[in-house]
């Protein structure tokens, strides 16, 4: 199913709660199994967050961070900044040093920061340096908040109340949105000088949606488990928004309290969410790929030489990699016929079974990874970032 060519991102998002309102857009774990969230339930809290941002005082234009790992809240604070007409500073949960984040809240201008419990004390310790930052949004708020503070609870109570009396004011400010609007601001890592703030339009977002999705058409039930920062680029528009804009659904993984932890649930929530497919970073396929040849390793020297038989014959079958997009069939080799039965897919099982391929981003991507994970039947594609 392609996606349709929508101009703005909450246009994009309507017109998909049009279609998908009763299937499932998130699936959460907090504790116990995952639960599911239905299109129209997100639809209900982004016009809330949106609204209590606009009784906050937002204007259109002005500026929002948001200091958050991947979950439900992330993509209903990013929607709702959008459609109230603010751009969104999505900034990485990475940012340790204060002098990094402290410079990238007052380069934009940011007038109000959204920001999740494992994150606040970021924000917290440089508050009195940031004149223009007016309120805290605690995405999980403790205790008594100070007067520039807001729970994200309380803001979507306020929201729901100003919808109910000002639902035309609301409806007036996010269709009033241009394609041309920024939507965002993302900054580059500063390795070799001041970060970049580089601004991105609505319509840089929902046409490359849309040439996403006529380039590897997808069907509205996949589903991944995204598992790369969701403040990139690249997990935008290959994430959130091509999903959304095809009815499919998103998982986050798993919070812990420290990012290590966080990264440990992975193997996991890829077994319970099953994802059909997986959007990858060249330093976590190459993690991957460690990872399989050490399991295989530990099995032995015939499983080992097994493994290697398969792959080398992979490897002359599918060519030098750059082709891997081409249907020429599995090889029919009895080696590589033991080597898939026995090997390659029990490697596709621990990957839940459903994943049809990668694609990977952010950074170039090697073609020996491509051949690789072809080879074993999850074929990877390039992406951008």
């Amino acid at each position: 199913m392609s996606a349709p060519y929508t101009r703005t991102i909450p246009r994009l998002f309507e017109d998909s709660v049009q279609k998908f309102s009763q299937k499932i857009m998130m699936w959460e774990k907090k504790e116990g199994p995952y639960k599911g969230t239905t299109y129209r339930e997100i639809q209900e809290s982004v016009h809330q967050c949106a609204a209590g941002l606009i009784g906050l005082g937002l204007e259109k234009g002005d500026r929002i961070g948001l200091i958050s790992e991947g979950r439900n809240d992330w993509v209903i604070a990013e929607l709702g900044i959008l459609y109230a007409g603010g751009i969104n500073v999505p900034l990485s949960v990475k940012l340790e040093e204060r002098s990094d984040l402290k410079f990238r809240l007052a380069h934009s201008g940011c007038r109000m920061v959204i920001v999740s419990g494992n994150q606040a004390h970021k924000v917290m310790k440089m508050r009195v340096d940031l004149p223009e930052l007016e309120k805290i949004i605690l995405l999980d708020p403790q205790g008594q908040l100070a007067e520039d503070e807001i729970g994200f609870p309380e803001l979507l109570g306020r929201g729901n109340e100003y919808l109910r009396r000002h639902r035309s004011d609301f409806e007036r400010r996010w269709q009033s949105i241009q394609e041309n609007d920024a939507a965002t601001i993302s900054y580059t890592s500063g390795t070799t000088a001041d970060p970049k703030g580089v601004t991105l339009t609505h319509r840089n977002y929902t046409a490359n949606v849309k040439q996403c999705s006529d380039h590897l058409p997808q069907p509205d039930w996949y589903c991944s488990l995204i598992i790369i920062p969701w403040d990139h680029s690249f997990g935008h528009t290959g994430g959130i928004y091509l999903l959304t804009s095809i009815g499919a659904s998103m998982a986050s993984i798993q919070s812990a309290k420290t990012a290590l932890e966080t990264l440990r649930n992975i193997p996991t929530n890829i077994k319970e969410i099953k994802p059909t497919f997986l959007l990858s970073v060249p330093a976590l396929a190459k993690n991957f790929k460690k990872n399989i040849e050490k399991g295989i390793s530990e099995k032995g020297k015939l499983v080992w030489n097994l493994f290697q038989k398969g792959l080398e014959i992979a490897y002359a079958h599918y060519g030098d990699g750059y082709n891997g997009g081409k249907d020429v069939g599995k090889p029919k080799h009895p080696l590589y016929t033991l080597c898939e039965a026995l090997i390659f897919r029990k490697i596709r099982a621990s990957f839940g079974g459903r994943l049809d391929y990668f694609i990977g981003g952010a950074a170039h991507l090697d073609i020996e990874l491509q051949r690789f994970f072809h080879a074993i039947g999850l074929p990877m594609y390039q992406g951008y970032g």
